[in-house]
């Protein structure tokens, strides 16, 4: 729902509506707060298949294709041909699977743990920070000694075939899929929507 200037001016008017409780932002954060496990589950599905779909547009800015179904469907489904229904459908489940694990793992484990405070800024670099630590992994220990094992991907993989390209690619992947975690999940938000909602009953 997307409120129009004239409109927000109507209901802001009003003492009977708060605009803030209106507001899709706010209605999403009093819903996350109320359902803080749901809510986790759907930031995870969301922020990973945003992040996948860029991935498949990366050779638009002259970098490699990052497929992560394909991929994982490699691992999951070896009996079945790389690229099949299959197999992609296969490996697309456990990849949503994993990026929702992670953001599980980063809200319940790194978040309190991590600098940079808890305000909107603070919000964004946690969730950056997390995204370099998940390409480290990703980069230098799962493409070379998973996904592409005995290759000679080497150190974060800058010995592949794309160079230094496909360590940039998983890199800015990562950060993608940490904005959108970002966007989505912050606990000072929720907590000030569930404040707000909690206000105007009263």
């Amino acid at each position: 729902m997307v409120i129009s200037g004239s409109e927000r001016d109507r209901l802001a008017a009003s003492p009977a509506i708060d605009i803030r409780i209106v507001h899709p932002e706010a209605q999403w954060y009093r819903w996350s707060a109320r359902h803080p496990i749901g809510s986790l589950f759907i930031v995870g599905a969301i922020a990973t298949q945003i992040a996948t779909t860029v991935g498949y547009f990366f050779p638009a800015v002259k970098l490699p294709s990052l497929a992560w179904p394909l991929y994982t469907g490699l691992l999951n489904a070896p009996a079945s041909k790389y690229g099949t229904a299959g197999s992609f459908m296969a490996g697309e489940f456990t990849h949503l699977l994993n990026g929702v694990a992670f953001v599980f793992l980063f809200a319940i484990l790194l978040y309190t743990k991590l600098p940079f405070g808890y305000g909107p800024v603070g919000n964004l670099l946690k969730a950056l920070l997390y995204g370099v630590i998940l390409t480290v992994i990703s980069a230098g220990v799962l493409v070379p000694y998973v996904y592409q094992a005995h290759q000679g991907y080497g150190f974060l993989s800058f010995s592949g075939p794309d160079g230094w390209k496909l360590p940039v690619a998983i890199l800015l992947w990562h950060l993608v899929y940490a904005v959108h975690i970002a966007a989505l999940y912050n606990p000072a938000k929720a907590h000030q929507a569930q404040l707000a909602e909690e206000s105007a009953r009263n």
